[in-house]
């Protein structure tokens, strides 16, 4: 009896993790990364549209850096580095890029280069060398 109660627990925990997983992915938008398999009905495949925007408006501040970040394989990925650096207080906007492997990011004021690589470990990726451009 003692063994069944256990063994029905251990089913009822299982089921409430998958539908809170469940509900992240699909409900709030806070998947984990697809692994570079978005699709078109993807919420996040669309994430990297607006790319070469976001760099035309990165070139008009004077405060710019780039900084390589491995890990990122999709859209989503993209996403949740420019969403992770933008909350930094000073980051005025950012352009990640899957193909260059990096991102670029404006500055309205001076942020330390280990803030940002600490940002994008948070994140889930890691991030390389940090260049001013």
């Amino acid at each position: 009896m003692f063994a069944t109660v256990i063994l029905g627990l251990l089913i009822v925990a299982i089921f409430a993790v998958g539908m809170r997983n469940i509900y992240n992915n699909f409900f709030k938008g806070e998947s984990t990364c697809c692994k570079g398999e978005c699709s078109s009905s993807c919420p996040m495949a669309k994430a990297n549209e607006n790319y070469r925007d976001r760099v035309e408006a990165i070139e008009k501040f004077k405060l710019k850096k780039t900084i390589n970040v491995e890990g990122m394989t999709c859209n989503h990925c993209t996403a949740t580095v420019e969403k992770a650096l933008e909350k930094i207080d000073g980051v005025a906007i950012v352009a990640a890029s899957v193909e260059k492997k990096s991102v670029e990011a404006a500055f309205d004021h001076e942020v330390a280069d280990d803030i940002l690589k600490d940002a994008i470990r948070k994140a889930g990726y890691q991030p390389g060398a940090v260049a001013t451009i």
